[in-house]
């Protein structure tokens, strides 16, 4: 069953604050009982767009996707944000 990006994405990061390490698919994919060619493109995407970063030992989230989570929205709901060059 396709998992939603915001599963997969929470899922992450609960992988990787239980590790302390990048998480590969495969972790995030047992984490949601799904196999890793199911949540692979979701992650791409989500590296895509800046949610997470992509090691060659997995993937871990990045700050914007932290504080992303913390508004209590989900990736499903419309939100606009102001994209600012650091």
């Amino acid at each position: 069953m396709p998992q939603t990006p915001h599963e997969v994405l929470v899922a992450t990061i609960e992988a990787y604050e239980a590790e302390h390490k990048p998480v590969c698919e495969r972790t995030v994919a047992r984490s949601l009982g799904a196999t890793p060619v199911e949540v692979r493109k979701t992650l791409d995407r989500l590296h895509r767009v800046e949610f997470l970063v992509a090691t060659d030992a997995g993937y871990r989230p990045t700050v914007t996707a932290r504080e992303f989570l913390e508004l209590d929205i989900t990736l499903n709901d419309v939100t606009a944000v102001d994209l600012v060059d650091g």
